[in-house]
């Protein structure tokens, strides 16, 4: 009796740690990776307040979506395109987390709403603190003039921004001066720091950026975002354009004159030419 009694108690004890370490886990990924784009029952930021996520969407529709918002928007799902164009046009970056690891996010969620508040995920400006110096940094960075920690590619090279400090003109990509009034400072970090453009993902694959250099560029950005109305960059591309039509016009007359008297025809041209009797 005493021994059933014995295996009950660690039964329950065991299943209560389970779900504690479930809790903390889902906590921890909340912080990790949602909290700089979402919060729980403090109005949108970057992305939706996700305060009641559980009960406007089935756990069937979160979990996919949550692991790879990309593919479902390109599915064609009606609510995933719905909110992917009210906020932006800005993709969730996708996650390798596991669904049991997602289930843990949503529990957390849950659980932090219906205890009235988010007192330990109040997102802090990742900016507050920085300085001009900061915003140099940044822009030495996105130049191409400093090179990144792991040898990440400049910005410069496929975004350009209006600012007449450096010459940009990178039409891969987006023009980022008025990103940062769209994302803020935690969404931009949260692109700079994991992108979810398939081009600047294999970019910047094995060469991630430091914590202080996604503080950085996105100082950067900021500051080119409050003074773009100040700034009158030159733009080279009709003088690229220029310089290129004389360059080949300058190529093709070299190359008629200089070689003008070279031979036209094939050697046995004048064979062939030569009249000649028909035999009969």
């Amino acid at each position: 009796m005493n021994e059933n009694l014995m295996n009950s108690i660690l039964l329950i004890v065991g299943i209560f740690l389970f779900t504690i370490g479930r809790a903390d886990e889902g906590e921890q990924l909340f912080k990790t990776t949602c909290a700089a784009c979402h919060t729980i029952g403090k109005g949108r930021l970057v992305g939706p307040d996700l305060s009641g996520i559980n009960q406007k969407r089935s756990k069937e529709w979160l979990v996919p979506f949550i692991k790879s918002s990309t593919t479902v928007i390109k599915s064609g799902d009606t609510d995933a395109v719905a909110i992917f164009k009210e906020y932006n046009s800005i993709m969730m970056p996708d996650n390798a987390y596991s669904e049991a690891q997602i289930v843990s996010i949503l529990n957390y969620i849950s659980s932090d709403r219906s205890s009235g508040g988010q007192e330990q995920t109040v997102v802090t400006d990742i900016l507050s603190g920085t300085t001009l110096e900061n915003v140099r940094v940044g822009l030495l960075l996105f130049s191409g003039k400093q090179s990144f920690t792991n040898e990440g590619p400049a910005c410069v090279g496929c975004h350009k921004v209006k600012d007449e400090r450096i010459f940009s003109s990178g039409t891969l990509a987006k023009d980022l001066t008025e990103s940062y009034d769209i994302l803020g400072s935690a969404g931009m970090a949260a692109v700079i720091k994991s992108s979810p453009f398939p081009v600047m993902t294999a970019a910047f694959m094995n060469h991630d950026l430091t914590e202080e250099e996604v503080i950085n560029v996105t100082a950067y950005l900021k500051n080119v975002s409050e003074e773009r109305y100040y700034q009158r960059p030159t733009d080279f591309s009709t003088t690229f354009a220029f310089f290129g039509l004389v360059v080949f016009a300058t190529i093709f007359l070299s190359t008629v004159l200089l070689y003008y008297k070279r031979k036209k025809f094939p050697v046995n041209r004048e064979i062939l030419d030569r009249p000649s009797k028909v035999i009969n």
